[in-house]
């Protein structure tokens, strides 16, 4: 069995891998439907999920494969330890635990003292019906506000993990602020960057990862799901960085949702100051995130939809991607190495995945920059993937898999479909944003200490888009 392990950094990214194990869980339900259909093919849940046997009652209970991110209350209602055996989750305002008649009388809990830092958060209709077992209320823009509010799978304690000097702003759920204290945000890429460097480097990979990993039998890759506007590319920069030296043999596809800009919006470069700054994190975040994964999908973070709506969407595209590597059909099942060859065509170094469109619904960002100048628009290497009940024609740039089974929390605008096709290419688009970066860079980072790398790096991605002959004159020199 190859496992793969997803990464969630940001609370955006959470939402979508939240959507993506609720659908891992309405697979589990169809798989149950179809017990006595063999020939059916569907997903195999141990690949993105941990399936643990209780030996007396003889089930199987499943636990996502998942390491998530997030500031201080994040995690809305969900506690760290609140669906495990330890003591320490605070129940309710009584300060007790579940009523045991049978528990002695000297280990009942008795009332402690609470130290409240910050509003406790409610669980949601959705969440609370969950639990007890009754009728799911309908899901909407104003009950989704945090991940957790719908989450239908268990997570392992491993699995969740905090900053624990930045909290959760609602208001602007991508920027958490420094101790609550409304001074100091998320904001920048060299903040995220040594956020993880200095306090979780060493005690993540020898604490929560590696439980993660020792649950596999032989993990096949990681998805790292992040944002690279803000504080968060930076904290996923480093996060990859080190995980490359842990395990630098494995794939790792990241998913980086990129918000719009000042290029995006064909506005003036110093429009406003924060546009500028989420400009100038998208630079340094992108090129390491580059540089160190497998595949590189520049998602498009519509400002129109909510997270949930959003992460609805591209799970259209995050779960149709996977499931080729975990379907229980072993003819049509392909490997992350397999998909990322058939894009890379023997250069890894051009990775990343400029063009993800299914029907006329495009999720990439970097089709929204204008063309550089004398761009073209050649296509290096694309491939299709298939969720048409009927197999197509075996190609070797065709992967076929089973129709999609969206869960209910998908919201209903992507809910009715399931079956269509993903179209994916690697072409000249990375060559327009590189080299628009590139000016950016010599125009307005003149007294930045790591302005000549950027531009260095810049020029280098550029050239591996760059078909034929380009004229001088669209060099990008220094101005």
């Amino acid at each position: 069995m190859q496992e793969v392990i997803n990464i969630g950094v940001s609370h955006r990214a959470n939402h979508l891998l939240t959507q993506f194990y609720n659908c891992q869980e309405q697979s589990l339900e169809q798989a149950s439907e179809n017990s006595n259909h063999s020939s059916v093919n569907g997903n195999d849940p141990a690949v993105f999920l941990n399936p643990i046997v209780d030996k007396v009652s003889k089930t199987v209970s499943y636990t996502p494969r998942a390491i998530l991110w997030d500031a201080k209350t994040g995690n809305g209602a969900l506690a760290t330890h609140q669906y495990s055996n330890s003591g320490d989750y605070y129940y309710g305002e009584n300060c007790e635990g579940p009523a045991n008649p049978e528990t002695p009388a000297e280990h009942v809990t008795r009332p402690v003292e609470i130290i409240k830092t910050h509003e406790r958060v409610l669980p949601s209709e959705y969440q609370a019906a969950l639990d007890s077992g009754t009728a799911l209320p309908q899901l909407d823009v104003q009950n989704t506000q945090y991940w957790s509010d719908y989450a239908k799978l268990i997570y392992s304690p491993s699995s969740l993990n905090n900053l624990q000097n930045w909290y959760h702003d609602p208001t602007q759920p991508s920027m958490p602020d420094f101790q609550n204290l409304h001074q100091t945000k998320f904001d920048s890429f060299e903040i995220g960057y040594q956020e993880f460097r200095d306090n979780y480097a060493t005690d993540f990979f020898d604490g929560c990862f590696r439980r993660q990993v020792e649950q596999c039998d032989n993990v096949e890759g990681f998805n790292l799901v992040t944002e690279v506007d803000n504080g968060w590319g930076g904290f996923s920069s480093a996060l990859l960085l080190e995980l490359r030296d842990e395990m630098p043999k494995k794939d790792v596809y990241t998913w980086a949702s990129n918000q719009d800009d000042v290029l995006s919006l064909r506005e003036p470069v110093l429009s406003t100051k924060s546009k500028f700054k989420s400009l100038c994190n998208k630079i340094r975040s992108t090129l390491p995130l580059c540089y160190d994964s497998t595949l590189f999908f520049p998602l498009y973070a519509d400002p129109q939809k909510t997270l949930w709506e959003s992460a609805s969407r591209t799970c259209m595209l995050f779960d149709t991607i996977n499931s080729v590597v975990s379907q229980t059909d072993l003819q049509q099942r392909r490997s992350l190495d397999h998909i990322a060859s058939a894009l890379t065509r023997g250069e890894p170094t051009r990775n990343i995945v400029s063009t993800m469109r299914i029907r006329n619904d495009d999720f990439s960002f970097y089709s929204r920059i204008p063309l550089y100048k004398t761009s073209r628009s050649h296509v290096f290497s694309q491939c299709n993937i298939s969720r048409d009940s009927e197999i197509k024609e075996k190609d070797i740039y065709l992967f076929n898999t089973y129709a999609w089974q969206p869960s209910d929390t998908i919201s209903e605008e992507y809910r009715k479909i399931t079956n269509y096709n993903v179209h994916l290419a690697v072409d000249e688009r990375p060559r327009n944003v590189f080299k628009h970066w590139f000016d950016m860079v010599s125009r307005y980072f003149r007294y930045d200490s790591d302005r000549e790398e950027l531009k260095e790096q810049l020029g280098t991605l550029a050239s591996i888009y760059e078909e034929g002959w380009y004229d001088d004159d669209d060099s990008g020199d220094d101005m």
